[in-house]
């Protein structure tokens, strides 16, 4: 059977269309907001609509945070600080904030209720500084008043102005008093050094128990100020430098 000119074309053009068709590579439509990985739980998000909220994804049971998530704070506070030392009170108010303040915390108590029981206890066994029992037993009753004073105005929810202005003026006569009692016990501690412990007849005498205290408790006071100095510089110039970058 004979083929047409007209035929043969129309058969040539249909067939290069099927090889054209097949050749051109097949457009997927692009996945939903809840199939992308590491966004929202599978099982949990909607297929369509706007993305989850911040409490739907986030686990309460979960691990504190971390160092990152610790770092990331800082970073944060070094963009919205309003200068250098706002910077420094927020990185200040955030340390104090974390797990460490909770020890901060259980060394406050515990120091001052050591300091009243070693003072009264070696109390008049220190001849060459008699005034080293005085110090423990005076710093360590004002210092257990101000933590019983600072957990009494924690509990307080519903104070008023005027009652914030009372506690802050208390706390900072407080403050200033034990920052002014511990220069004077560092000057009675550290001017007998180093005492006799044996001859408890001798002039230099004094209780080795009660001098060593008195020693390690102002001396490691000097050591933690330190540490934090030095701790709150480092988060200070990694921040900066980071923001620098």
């Amino acid at each position: 059977m004979a083929v047409s000119g007209s035929e043969t074309r129309s058969l040539c053009s249909s067939m290069n269309n099927d090889s054209e068709a097949n050749a051109q590579p097949m457009i997927l439509a692009p996945p939903l907001y809840s199939e992308i990985p590491g966004t929202v739980p599978l099982n949990n998000a909607p297929e369509n609509g706007p993305p989850p909220s911040y409490e739907d994804v986030v686990n309460p049971e979960a691990s504190p945070p971390t160092y990152q998530s610790l770092f990331g704070q800082v970073r944060e506070a070094r963009k919205n600080s309003s200068g250098f030392m706002d910077f420094v009170k927020k990185v200040i108010i955030l340390l104090l904030g974390t797990i460490g303040c909770s020890i901060i915390l259980g060394i406050t108590i515990v120091v001052p209720i050591s300091m009243i029981l070693v003072g009264t206890n070696y109390f008049g066994e220190c001849p060459v500084e008699q005034f080293i029992p005085v110090y423990l037993i005076v710093g360590g009753t004002f210092g257990v008043v101000k933590n019983l004073l600072g957990f009494f105005s924690r509990w307080k929810t519903n104070e008023n102005d005027q009652e914030r202005l009372i506690h802050r003026s208390r706390d900072s006569i407080l403050n200033c008093f034990l920052i002014a009692w511990f220069i004077t016990g560092c000057i009675w501690t550290y001017r007998v050094y180093e005492p006799e412990y044996q001859d408890e007849k001798s002039p230099f005498y004094c209780n080795k128990t009660l001098y060593l205290f008195a020693f390690w408790l102002v001396t490691t006071t000097f050591i933690v100020v330190g540490l934090m100095s030095v701790f709150i510089m480092c988060f200070v110039v990694s921040s900066v430098v980071t923001a620098i970058e």
